[in-house]
């Protein structure tokens, strides 16, 4: 091979640039070791990263349907069904009848589960402030009001692609 790849990145990588700023928190976020780290912290009482992240789903969204987590999670209906069985053996998640739909089921956290959410929203506490740990609070409340405002439009802009997003559930 004589010709040289450019290694170099698409874009010039100005950290104000609000694509490499949101690319960087998602992928600080969404990283396996930040879901490794909580899945340990928090004693997720299973060694399974995709029953983890069905748990995490639920503790944020609420109850959910089958086919939303398998989106969700980039993953297959067949698949979503086995972790959801498995969620269930485990006594962490049930399916309920939609109370909108009644013919599609929803699955939500039982207490157990509950329990387990309330100990991933700790986790993710404790992680944002040492995040912003010396930052003013006027700072913390620019950055939640103008991140709540992005992330609003951001879903709101996702419901208009998808009508299944934007049903209320």
């Amino acid at each position: 091979m004589t010709s040289r790849a450019d290694i170099s990145p698409v874009f010039d990588q100005d950290p104000l640039d609000l694509r490499l700023t949101v690319a960087s928190i998602i992928h600080w976020a969404d990283s396996r070791e930040v879901r490794e780290e909580t899945m340990q912290r928090i004693r997720f009482p299973l060694d399974d990263m995709p029953m983890f992240l069905v748990v995490n789903q639920l503790t944020y969204r609420g109850a959910l349907r089958p086919t939303d987590l398998a989106s969700t999670l980039g993953t297959g209906r067949a698949n979503m069904s086995k972790i959801v069985r498995r969620l269930e053996d485990a006594g962490l998640v049930t399916r309920i009848a939609s109370e909108i739909d009644e013919r599609s089921i929803l699955i939500a956290l039982t207490a157990e589960g509950r329990e387990i959410g309330e100990r991933i929203v700790a986790n993710a506490d404790r992680h944002y402030r040492a995040v912003t740990e010396g930052w003013s609070a006027e700072d913390v409340s620019q950055l939640q009001r103008l991140l709540g405002r992005f992330a609003r439009q951001a879903m709101l802009e996702l419901a208009s692609r998808s009508p299944a997003l934007s049903a209320p559930r």
